[in-house]
């Protein structure tokens, strides 16, 4: 331990400026190029660093990110690690207070005193000065079938023996083939990515959420090798086919003040990349954005989730004094009863857009046709539409279905179509959603695959919400959304401005090492290039939008902004603004063997920045010189301080990902792959004279 390096101690940066061969730039243990375009960057934490009293380490990659007041005195930044178990490198095992042993994926928090960390990016103390500890997010884990998850058996009377990626619905268990046996755990959680925080009353009170939460989902399908036959006797499976007998992949809500991770079947067991609260205007319901995946199986449309608070999974309003600990929290956020609901469009609409919705001689409609949207320049900008459920809705604990019986398979069959309408189904690999910060039913989608992003408006939402309920069933039968298409998925539809720096790495396609990030070198595309990270931030002089690009880009992988106007069209056209770029296998620190926390390089690869929080209210100072108090930044406070401050005044945290320095105390940590929690801001991008931003 007296050796090993602690949180925050790593100052270096792994994203840089733009590609720099200059020999203070390629030192082990140190950073690139820092002279950032737009802002400036600096390491709050890196991935293997250990906690100075637990020693317990940070694991990676970091992905999902958020932060909060812990008290007034102290700022909790909580992230999770996309970690993949026996599909990747195994994170050391952590204990659950019920005795379950849990490897791969892990929501880590660090809390820091919050004097410090407000004064941590203009100041040149490392981030270890401020750090105050660390830990995870939960000590208690429920399963699909509800029950807490205690450890690990093959009696299929115990279902809270089990979690669901290794559970049928019966509750006996699949184990891994030999290759893939866990050697940390009991079970994985497998690849959590985006995620999300949402506080309780945060659009008003008792509007949205009632308590504070975590929302985070599992997000790739786990067969393929991994599996074998669950039980000798059900013939030549491979491993997708048992992974599709299994219960899934869990989307789960941390209970905050208790510490309890509960699985929530009613958001179906698919596996996302990111879940979104959108704000209901309704305190009878809770609205989310699910973005991406759809346990391999495609095209399936754009999706949200309609809960009804207060009701059981049986449709009828719950009695709380007969509910155990775990139902009166779901039922009280909206998560015991909802349905999943898909985008859909008439007739017309898809005749105005060029396309024609059509079903093979199955009744699958199985053409991408949000693909074919996307890349067509010519197509309308904006059009109409609802978002339908399918016939699938969770009816309860009780009564689980396996992956194959939820809403997955059901977008694309003709029965399923809504009348009058069909899904506009596409391809699964949308990333992360972005909701608008000031409160209105909006947000923002990367549309990943094709490289496109899309803004949906939900009008008035707390209308719909009360009036579309047309059968009585406490849920609408519809929601209507206009759709903007803010940039398409064309060569030309955006170029970065890169104030000088963005320097792409030289190579094949870059040999006079001139080409800078303007586009994407290794595509030759000016375009936005598998957009994954986004945020939707909004100060007192504009908005803006903070993407960040996961394309394997061998001359760098681009963060960059985009300002929006209130129509959900970009402010400038076909112009965002680079942030930094971070890892790629060009990169000429990579090919010089180093890396920033020192001795951890393991091989020239690619990286991915993965996401960002606005923590501006956390250390903003009234005039007094204090900080807002828990109490004034509860329910709306947080957002009525980010709205009256400029954006050149916002601060932000962020996560990337670094494959590429996975080795030293990374691997001795058990930390699987490596990165970093960032703070940034881009105070270059919106200075003081620009008050028309």
């Amino acid at each position: 331990m007296s050796t090993t390096k602690k949180i925050g101690s790593t100052s270096s940066l792994i994203p840089v400026a733009g590609s720099s061969s200059s020999p203070e730039h390629l030192q082990d243990g140190g950073s690139g190029d820092t002279d950032f375009a737009y802002g400036k960057f600096k390491a709050l934490a890196s991935v293997g660093e250990v906690d100075k009293k637990t020693g317990k380490a940070l694991t990676g990659y970091p992905d999902g990110i958020a932060a909060w007041l812990q008290d007034d005195n102290t700022i909790r930044v909580a992230y999770q690690s996309e970690s993949y178990g026996p599909i990747s490198t195994e994170t050391y095992g952590s204990k659950t207070k019920a005795g379950a042993v849990f490897t791969g994926s892990k929501i880590h928090y660090i809390d820091y005193d919050r004097k410090k960390f407000a004064d941590f990016l203009e100041g040149s103390s490392p981030a270890s000065k401020g750090v105050e500890g660390s830990g995870l997010l939960y000590n208690r884990v429920y399963n699909v079938f509800g029950k807490e998850v205690t450890g690990k058996n093959s009696d299929s009377s115990d279902r809270s023996a089990k979690w669901g990626n290794q559970a049928l619905p019966n509750g006996s268990l699949v184990e891994f083939n030999e290759d893939s046996l866990l050697s940390n755990g009991d079970f994985f959680f497998q690849s959590y990515c985006a995620a999300w925080y949402e506080q309780a009353n945060k659009y008003g009170k008792g509007i949205g959420f009632e308590d504070d939460v975590w929302l985070a989902a599992e997000e790739w399908n786990i067969g393929y090798d991994v599996f074998s036959d669950p039980d000798g006797t059900t013939g030549p499976l491979t491993g997708e086919d048992v992974a599709n007998s299994t219960m899934g992949l869990a989307s789960v809500v941390v209970d905050l003040k208790s510490k309890s991770l509960y699985t929530v079947p009613s958001l179906g067991q698919t596996g996302y990349e990111r879940i979104v609260p959108v704000n209901p205007g309704n305190s009878d319901y809770v609205v989310m954005v699910l973005a991406g995946y759809n346990h391999d199986q495609e095209p399936v449309p754009n999706r949200i989730f309609v809960g009804r608070k207060d009701f059981g999974a049986n449709g009828k309003e719950v009695d709380y004094d007969k509910l155990n600990k775990r139902d009166s929290f779901l039922a009280r956020n909206g998560l015991l009863y909802g349905q999943i609901y898909g985008l859909a469009l008439s007739d017309q609409t898809y005749s105005e857009l060029g396309l024609t919705p059509d079903s093979n001689s199955d009744g699958i409609y199985s053409e991408y046709l949000v693909d074919a949207y996307l890349k067509n320049a010519s197509a309308p900008d904006s059009f109409s539409g609802r978002f339908y459920p399918t016939s699938y809705r969770w009816n309860g604990f009780d009564s689980p279905e396996a992956v194959q019986d939820t809403e997955m398979l059901l977008w694309e069959r003709s029965a399923e179509q809504p009348e009058g309408y069909a899904f506009f189904n596409g391809d699964a690999k949308t990333e992360h959603a972005a909701a608008d910060p000031s409160g209105k039913p909006r947000y923002y989608q990367n549309m990943t695959d094709e490289g496109g992003l899309l803004g949906f408006d939900l009008g008035n939402l707390r209308k719909q919400l009360k009036n579309n309920d047309l059968d009585g069933d406490e849920l609408p039968d519809f929601i209507d959304s206009s759709v903007t298409r803010t940039v398409a998925a064309v060569n030309g539809s955006l170029t970065l401005q890169t104030n000088g720096k963005g320097l792409a790495y030289p190579g094949k396609l870059n040999p006079s090492g001139t080409a800078t990030a303007a586009k994407h070198v290794e595509t030759g595309l000016s375009k936005m290039v598998a957009p994954d990270g986004l945020i939707w931030v909004r100060g007192s002089d504009g908005q803006a939008l903070i993407v960040d690009e996961d394309s394997g880009n061998d001359y760098g992988e681009r963060k960059y902004v985009l300002p929006v106007t209130d129509s959900m069209t970009l402010r400038d056209e076909v112009t965002g603004y680079l942030l930094a770029i971070a890892g790629g296998s060009l990169s000429p620190r990579a090919l010089a063997g180093v890396s920033t926390l020192g001795g951890s390089f393991s091989k020239a690869t690619g990286s991915e920045f993965s996401g960002s929080w606005d923590v501006t209210s956390l250390i903003a100072r009234k005039r007094d010189g204090s900080f807002y108090s828990e109490e004034e930044l509860n329910g709306t406070g947080r957002k009525r301080v980010e709205l009256d401050t400029p954006l050149r005044k916002h601060t932000f945290v962020g996560t990337v990902q670094h494959a590429g320095e996975s080795a030293g105390q990374v691997a001795a940590q058990e930390a699987d792959q490596g990165g970093q929690i960032l703070m940034y801001n881009f105070d270059n991008l919106f200075p003081k004279s620009q008050s028309s931003i």
